[in-house]
Formats: structure tokens, sequence, C-alpha cells
């Protein structure tokens, strides 16, 4: 009995086996703790570079200046904290099971924190300017991939050499440090949320233009411009369509103007817009997928704003809105995406990468920073609200139109319900030639949910006027509604825009409708969208400037006569985007009262009468008997592009002239400039634009030479 060992009774032992129980759990919060709070804290760092990143770098490169505002200092960190918070929250669980060898899960934590890390910044860097549907493809996938390693390994290296001098166990065995270091990480969220809670909400302002102090003529009209963006004419009801797709707008219309065959200079935004805030077509501002707005030619904004007009514009277009591609020259306020709280999270590389793919494939296949016209109208109103006593020049763009067509609840089952196959297969087309036609219930899901954009678009467009109608402002006010460019919905096998020049893309709603603008009247005539610039400027300035006769209000002006040399107008494109597949084709079109001529810079040619033919369904230059108008188009739209103002900014949309064994810009280089044929004597394009050099302290007065060009004018 003696060499037997005592037994412990049961009741003694259970005392320690608790404590012991009590100790690892213990060690397994303090470890999870410091996982998660080493996590937050790499990424909250990873945050504020990636910050600080987006605000020194135009995304893409070749933006003005970036499309982030100061909102970003406070989403970056805090998406970060999160993010990385999970990964660190992640292997913490595991650690925290494991009763030994805590060091070890440490060093993986720092490892792949620091991997992770440099994965992330390697991404936000090398994939800034891509767009989020180019995101996916082997060479991207890598960049991420390479930079994990790379960081990853790094990180092993150096806690081996770290190891031996400073135990990593110690980490784990209080937890006082871990308070100080909750708090402080804490406090950070804290400011990080407060700050995207209470970010900025007013416009931005762009006081820094200088003041002028030429005066105004007595009774200067306000003047607001509007822009549905992605909004063809044959979808609006007031212009035929089948469907009562915008009964407001129709209400409007017949209180005004409107233009049955008003068509866009370009079948997408920016050229689009940059043309009516110019004059000029696409070859001569020079703006295009890579390239923005030439800030040495005059816009709208900026002549009026150097006559006294008091000017502000706000946008929600996602690409091209952006003030970085010079939208916003001559506004004393512009608001665009880029302050809002959804556009700088979406830059983020966590809202990119996880977030924004999750969002598509769980809840919408939309964008995260969308701006709906409602938000876009609160704004609006209120600026409205405080504006200044001064004539003011309004302009809005509103987004809602533009793909995967998706709208509100109230919306979204108006005229049908658009299918999740409609819109993948859409955006997998993504413009570019398709494979075939859809089939024919995502087709008509497809237009379905455009219809439903267009009257939500409606009722918002209508809540606006009625705004600026309950104002006394109203009675010295004109509106003036158009769009930037239509839709393709599989015509001549395209879906989307800005890849060719046929009709409907370019024919657009042009309505006018305000103080001295008659009711009831509908105008048949061609009217070329870029001629918005004069005629807004002359009902701006008057007598001031020579532009009666390039004024689109010369159409309902008593004794109005057509010149049919002059009823023509040129659209362009060009196809250096990323997203578009080689085959797509640089064009230019010429559209007169009868024909439509396409031609691209292969010297593939599209004839059509599209008075008889809308759809242009008939491709007559197939037909030998039509060679001879053909031929006689296209020299008309070479020899009027050739006579028009310089400098050419834009060159290469000239491209599109070319044909086999032909180069237009080659033959231009070295033949003299020649005199346009007699049918369009002394007729130059963009010669409005020419009244308004660039160098000249304001607009007051034009320099003799560009007097004199436009006292030449043929208009009569």
């Amino acid at each position: 009995m003696d060499n037997q060992t005592e037994k412990v009774p049961h009741n003694e032992k259970q005392p320690a086996q608790n404590d012991t129980l009590l100790t690892n759990r213990a060690q397994g919060g303090v470890a999870l703790a410091w996982f998660v709070l080493t996590g937050a804290t790499v990424g909250l760092l990873v945050g504020a570079l990636e910050a600080a990143f987006l605000s020194f770098s135009p995304r893409p490169a070749t933006l003005l200046e970036p499309d982030v505002h100061s909102m970003i200092w406070f989403v970056a960190p805090l998406a970060g904290l999160v993010l990385f918070g999970l990964v660190g929250s992640a292997l913490g669980l595991v650690a925290a099971r494991q009763r030994r060898s805590r060091h070890i899960w440490s060093t993986v934590l720092i490892a792949t924190l620091a991997g992770c890390a440099a994965a992330y910044l390697a991404s936000a860097v090398y994939l800034h300017p891509v767009r989020q549907g180019d995101l996916i493809s082997l060479r991207n996938l890598a960049i991420p991939l390479v930079g994990f390693v790379i960081g990853f390994g790094c990180a092993l290296l150096l806690a081996r050499i770290i190891r031996s001098r400073v135990s990593s166990v110690a980490a784990f065995e209080t937890a006082r440090p871990l308070r100080y270091w909750a708090l402080a990480l804490l406090l950070t969220g804290i400011t990080c949320v407060v700050g995207v809670a209470v970010g900025p909400a007013d416009p931005r302002s762009l006081s820094q233009l200088a003041q002028t102090s030429v005066p105004l003529r007595v009774h200067s009209p306000n003047l607001v411009l509007i822009t549905l963006d992605t909004v063809r004419a044959d979808h609006v009801s007031a212009y035929g369509y089948h469907r009562p797709t915008t009964p407001n707008l129709d209400r409007w219309a017949a209180r005004g103007v409107l233009f049955e065959n008003a068509i866009a200079p370009s079948p997408w935004t920016l050229t689009t817009h940059a043309s009516i805030f110019t004059g000029l077509l696409p070859h001569q501002h020079g703006a295009n997928w890579l390239v923005p707005l030439d800030t040495s030619v005059r816009t709208l904004a900026e002549i009026l704003h150097l006559n006294g007009y008091e000017t502000a514009g706000f946008t929600s277009n996602l690409y091209y809105g952006q003030a970085g591609w010079g939208m916003q020259q001559g506004f004393e306020v512009y608001r665009d995406d880029s302050g809002s709280r959804q556009h700088n999270l979406a830059m983020t590389m966590a809202s990119r990468g996880l977030l924004q793919p999750l969002y598509q494939h769980l809840v919408r296949y939309d964008l995260l920073d969308r701006r709906k016209a409602e938000e876009v109208n609160r704004d609006v109103r209120r600026w409205f609200y405080r504006r200044s006593n001064r004539p003011f020049f309004l302009f809005i763009n509103y987004f809602d139109a533009h793909d995967p067509y998706l709208t509100g609840t109230a919306y979204d089952t108006r005229f049908g319900r658009i299918s999740r196959s409609a819109i993948w297969q859409v955006n997998s087309i993504d413009g570019v030639r398709a494979r075939g036609p859809l089939p024919p219930a995502d087709q008509e899901a497809l237009i379905a949910g455009y219809d439903n954009c267009l009257a939500y678009l409606d009722q918002q467009l209508d809540q606006l006027l009625r705004l600026l109608a309950s104002s006394p402002a109203w009675e010295d006010t004109i509106v003036i509604i158009t769009s930037d460019h239509g839709e393709a919905f599989g015509e001549h096998g395209r879906y989307g825009h800005g890849w060719t020049v046929g009709r409907e893309v370019l024919r657009v709603p042009l309505v006018f409708v305000g103080r001295g603008v008659p009711a009831g009247l509908r105008i048949s005539h061609l009217a070329r969208l870029r001629e918005l610039f004069p005629t807004i400027l002359e009902l701006a300035l008057g007598e001031r400037v020579p532009l009666q006769h390039v004024s689109l209000r010369r159409f309902w002006t008593p004794g109005f006569q057509a010149d049919p040399h002059h009823a023509f107008v040129i659209s362009e494109t060009m196809d250096n985007s990323p997203r578009v597949e080689p085959a797509t084709r640089m064009c230019i079109s010429l559209m007169t009262p009868q024909w439509h001529y396409l031609q691209d810079r292969h010297g593939r040619v599209e004839l059509y009468r599209w008075p008889s033919d809308p759809e242009e369904k008939t491709n007559l230059a197939d037909s030998p008997e039509y060679d001879a108008t053909a031929e006689q188009l296209r020299e008309f739209l070479r020899a009027t592009v050739q006579h028009s103002i310089r400098p050419w900014r834009g060159a290469v949309y000239l491209f599109a002239l070319d044909r086999p064994g032909y180069s237009f810009l080659r033959e231009v280089a070295f033949t003299p400039l020649l005199r346009p044929p007699t049918s369009f004597r002394d007729f130059r394009l963009g010669a409005s634009q020419a009244y308004f050099p660039a160098d000249a302290p304001s607009s007051r007065r034009p320099v003799p030479s560009d007097e004199d060009l436009m006292k030449s004018l043929p208009y009569r």
C-alpha cells in the first residue's frame, strides 16, 4: 500500500481543470482580439494609402483631375478597416482554438495581412484605370496573386528575423495593451463613420472663376438645358411611340416647340456634350474615349459666365459626366458623382473587387454609385433656393435611361419586367456586334426595362419643371430638353451606343418651352444638336453676337425659309475604346433631308433613304444604280469637313474618311485648302465658335477677322 500512488479525489481535480479551461479560453479571447485589431489596423493603413493614391491620380490617367472627393479620406480607410478586420477575424477564430504554437499563427497572420495588403494596393494601382466590367481577365487576376505572394514571402522572412529577438507569444500574455489599441481603432472608426455620414452634400463650388463686369441686357432670360442621357426619340410618346412612356414631357412639349428630326453629332455622351457646349464637331474639339475636352475651347457656361450669368451644372453620368473630363468649364457650381458617398466607396478596391460583384449577383445588376433623378433633383432644389438674383444658366444631365435599364420598384413593371437573362446577355455583348439577335422574350424584356426607365425619368423631369414653374423667375426662363444620343436594340446587329452612327443612336428628342417660345409647334426640318451652342448664346446675348442665322430659333421665326444647301448634319465616332473589339470601325455620317450616308475607315459605305426607311433596313449602297448618289454625298462630306474651322484637335476622327488606297489627312496635309462646292459656298463647320477666341478676356467684342468671318456666313 505504501508503494501505491495515493488517488486524488475527483472533487479536488475538477477546480484545476476548470482553471486550465478558463485560462485557455481567456488566452483564446486575447488571441482573437489581437488578430482582429491587427487586421483592422493594417486595413486602416492600407485604406489611407489608397485614399492618397485616389486623391492624386486621375482615373484614367487622361482625366484632368481625380473623380473622387475629400470624402475618400474617410471612405477608403473605413472600407479597409472592415475588410482586413474580417481577414484578421477569420484567422483569429482558428488561432483561438489552438492551445499551442500560437506564435506560429501570429506569424501566419502577419504574413497573410502583408500579402493581402500587397495584393490590394497592387490591384488598386494597376487596375485603377480599368472599368468595372473589364476587371475579370487572366492578366488582371494575376496582379493581386503576384502581389500576395511577394507580400507574404517578404513578411515571413522578416518575421523569422524578428522572432529571434522578440517573442510573439508575449502578445497573448496580456490583454492590457489591447484596450488602448482597441480604443484608438474605435475612435478612428467612429471618425470615419461620422465623416461619411456628414460628408459633402452641397454642390462643389468652382468659385475661382473670375467675375466679369460685362453688363447683361435688360431681362436676359434664365436658360435651363436638360439632357436625358441615352433617350432615343422614337421611344418618346410625343414622337409617336406606341407606349405612353413620357406623358408629362408630352404635355410640356405641347406648350412649346418640338423638333422631330434633331440629330446628335456623336452617338455617345462626352463627344455630344462637348459639341453642344462648343458648337464644334468631334474632330474639332478632340474629346474622345481617352481625351478630355480641351480647356482652350470656350464653352457655353464659360461664355455665359463671362457675360454675367450665374452658372450651375448637375450630372449623374458615372462615366463621362465627371469634372475631370472638362465638363465643368465655366460653371460656378458643378455637382457630379465625385462628391457622393456611393461613388467614393465604389472607387475603392474593396468595392470594385468584392462589394460591387456581390451586389450585382445577389441584389441587382447595377452600379453601387448610380445616382437617381430624384437625387439630382434634390441637389438642384438646394441650389435653386440659394442662387443669386442674377440670370442663371442651369445644366442638368439625367442618367436613368442608361443600361442596365433598372429603376425603382414603382416603375420596374410599368411596361413589363426586365429579365436578368436579358441584362446579362446585353452586358456580354457590350455594344459590339452580336453573334445573333437576342431571343424574342429577352428582346421584349430589354425594351420593357428601358421604357420603364423612361417613365420614371418622365415623372422626375415633371417634378423639376414644376419646381421651376413655381418660381417667379419662370416668366423669364427658357427650358431646352434633349438627349445626348439614343440606344440600339439590335438594329444593324448592335446593342447600346457609341459604336456606330445609325439613326437609332443619332436621332434624339429636342423640345423648347418658355419665354418667347411659340406653343404647339412641331418642326420637321433636320436640326443639328450642336447648334444649341449658338442658339443658347443668341437667346442670352441677343444682338451682341451675330448668331441669329445659325440659331435654332430661326426655325420658328416668322418668315423663315429653309435653305436646302445647308440642310445637312454630320456625325462622327471612333473606335479607340478599350472595351470595343477590333472589328468595330471609325464611322462618319452625312444626313440630308433625303439621304443618310455612312462611311468607315475601311471604305465600307451604307446609304439609306431614311424618310421612307426610318429604321434603315435597306442599304442602297449595294445597288449600282445608287453609286452616283453615294459618290456625290461622299464628295460633299469630304469637302465640307476639309473646309471646317481649324485647329483640328481630334484629327483621328477623320480616319473614317479614308478608304483603300486613299488617306484623307494625307491629302489635306499636302494639298492647299480647297474651296467647297458652290452649293455650300462659304459655309464652315464650327464658325460660331470662332467668335469666342480662347485668349480673349471676355466675349464682349470679337477680333476683326472673326467678325468678318461671321458676317460672311451665307445665311439670309
